[in-house]
């Protein structure tokens, strides 16, 4: 019987241990921080927390510093909770009580400040949880509009005047301090930011932020929420219809400035779900369209399906070469405010093979004169699979190797400005929309050479001017200089018009098998 006793005991003992709740972590239920404060929505992590939704679900109770939390949900390894208004900030402890039985107290400490905003990501990234006055919500996919009326989603924004007991729910009770808001880096005026506070039926320890987006403001934007000189993480996004940047579709680099002729990429939301790839010269697919100063641009390609969705085109020929113009996306249900775009007579950019196996290695697009035959690293060439170039390879098969001093080369670029017959500096420039003839009858160069570098060492450039059959893209053959050192991530640079690009190339030697 003495044996029987004391094994029962020991297992009630093992028994009572394992459901102990046991607090692993504490963190802010928006921003997944240890940045904690009173009022604030908090994910409690640990081991047999218990289950239920509802106020003290199944029992359980959370306290603050002596304070009773507000329950809202838990599983066996998480609570959610609101941390009790009624505590003080500073050094205190949070205990849980599941089952009758309580957690070692864990250390948190609240500040009086601690915002965040409610995101559609993992762990506190990504777009910011708002609605429109009707749904469907805002997403990337069903954007907000410059001058709408956003109900958006926060935590963690400090006293209420009239304070707000914990557990409240209504009525609204704005905060005590004011809230301040940066959108795409620029304060929004105070009078577009209608109610910061709690209530208004949203569940205790969500805060409601009402706020009229700026009419200026377009695209997929950075937003932040600032109190009592506390800010919220920087990473979370509001997408607004509109244009969220353009740049160079060779180097996706030049933000907000474009040459004349060159093809550029603009990121944008609003665009729909729908993809067209084809349909160059035209400048209207499926009802969205690009202005430059009101002249409506060609279109190569419209990505709604992708996020973000991306607008690919060319910048007409006939836009001055300094100065701004305004740039404007119009759709079947929106057209956005005016996007500055500076003006230049020459945005030089390399287009670039990006090694699979190694992400941080571009390779600029270069094939050997007179064939298919690419400039690349072993590795790139494998990682692309394609064959090493050999002497059995046609010159009309794409393969890849290194390039040596004194091969000659075509480097693919956008981006180099006006290009004439000839390169005539009196010629008349292709009209924009027209295709170079792709027999290269015609040959529209530039008027200027861009120069190049290879390893810090000039390169010979003998021909600067638009692909034949292919408007936008331009080709500029050159001859690999003597002296280059060797190495797969030799740089070559770019410049034209006081502005410059640069990419990598790979230089070996190249073995050449002797006759037999």
């Amino acid at each position: 019987m003495l044996r029987t006793f004391a094994a029962s005991a020991f297992l009630a003992s093992i028994f009572a241990q394992a459901q102990t709740p046991t607090i692993t972590s504490v963190v802010n239920a928006g921003s997944y921080s240890t940045q904690l404060c009173p009022g604030v929505e908090a994910f409690v992590f640990g081991e047999n927390l218990g289950t239920g939704i509802g106020p003290a679900p199944g029992g359980i109770t959370v306290t603050v510093a002596g304070k009773p939390a507000f329950v809202a949900a838990s599983s066996t390894t998480t609570v959610v909770v609101e941390i009790p208004f009624e505590a003080a900030p500073g050094a205190t402890t949070l205990t849980v009580s599941a089952n009758g039985m309580t957690s070692a107290p864990f250390n948190v400490t609240l500040a009086t400040y601690c915002p965040a905003f409610l995101t559609t990501g993992p762990n506190g990234t990504g777009s910011i949880l708002a609605n429109e006055p009707q749904p469907p919500p805002v997403t990337s996919s069903t954007p907000a509009k410059s001058g709408d009326t956003l109900t958006i989603l926060a935590t963690g924004l400090g006293p209420t005047n009239p304070p707000t007991a914990t557990g409240q729910s209504i009525p609204m009770h704005p905060t005590a301090t004011p809230v301040s808001i940066t959108l795409g880096g620029v304060e929004v005026p105070s009078s577009d930011i209608v109610f910061a506070g709690t209530g208004g039926g949203a569940s205790p320890g969500i805060d409601l932020i009402t706020l009229k987006v700026p009419i200026n403001v377009q695209g997929t934007q950075p937003i932040v929420i600032t109190v009592g000189g506390v800010s919220s993480p920087t990473g979370n996004t509001l997408p607004i219809a509109g244009i969220s940047a353009l740049v160079s579709n060779a180097s996706f680099g030049s933000p907000g400035t474009a040459a004349p002729g060159s093809i550029v990429s603009i990121f944008a939301t609003g665009l729909g779900s729908a993809n067209q790839l084809t349909g160059f010269p035209s400048s209207d697919f499926q009802g969205v369209q690009v202005t430059f100063n009101g002249t409506a641009a060609p279109l190569f390609h419209l990505v709604g399906s992708a996020t973000p969705q991306q607008i690919d085109l060319l910048v007409p020929e006939e836009l001055p070469t300094s100065g701004i113009v305004n740039v404007q996306l119009s759709t079947p249900t929106f057209v956005s405010p005016d996007y500055p775009l500076n003006m230049a007579p020459a945005v030089p950019a390399f287009y670039r093979l990006i090694n699979p196996a190694d992400l941080t290695q571009f390779n600029v697009t270069a094939q050997f004169a007179n064939s298919a035959w690419l400039a690349l690293p072993a590795s790139t060439t494998a990682a692309l699979g394609l064959p090493p170039c050999a002497l059995s390879i046609s010159p009309l098969s794409e393969c890849g190797q290194p390039a040596t001093p004194g091969d000659y080369l075509v480097l693919y670029v956008t981006g180099l400005g006006v290009t004439t017959p000839n390169g005539d500096p009196n010629g008349t420039p292709l009209a924009t929309g027209t295709i170079p003839p792709a027999n290269g009858s015609v040959l529209y160069e530039t008027p200027t050479k861009p120069t190049v570098t290879i390893g810090g060492i000039p390169a010979s450039v003998l021909y600067s001017g638009l692909v034949p059959g292919y408007p936008g893209e331009y080709q500029v053959d050159i001859q690999v200089p003597s002296g280059v050192a060797n190495g797969d991530e030799t740089p070559v640079v770019i410049t034209m018009e006081g502005l410059s690009d640069t990419a990598t190339i790979s230089i070996q030697p190249r073995y050449v098998p002797s006759e037999q």
